[in-house]
């Protein structure tokens, strides 16, 4: 891929966006007491707005809901 060897910071944001997803979702199924439908609607929203759904989510999350 030419683009990531000319652009290496578009491989480190794509590489730090995909691990905020996956310590998002870790945290999401093991460390909060939303019900099964508040994961589910969380976990849409992590994989369907890429770059906004983790920042909705901690960003709700540590409002305290």
């Amino acid at each position: 891929m030419d683009l990531f060897e000319h652009n290496p910071l578009i491989t480190l944001l794509i590489a730090l966006n995909y691990a905020l997803v996956a310590v998002s979702l870790v945290h999401l199924i093991f460390r909060t007491n939303y019900t099964v439908g508040q994961r589910l609607t969380w976990v849409v929203v992590l994989w369907v707005l890429p770059v906004l759904g983790p920042a909705a989510y901690w960003f709700f999350r540590l409002r305290g809901d």
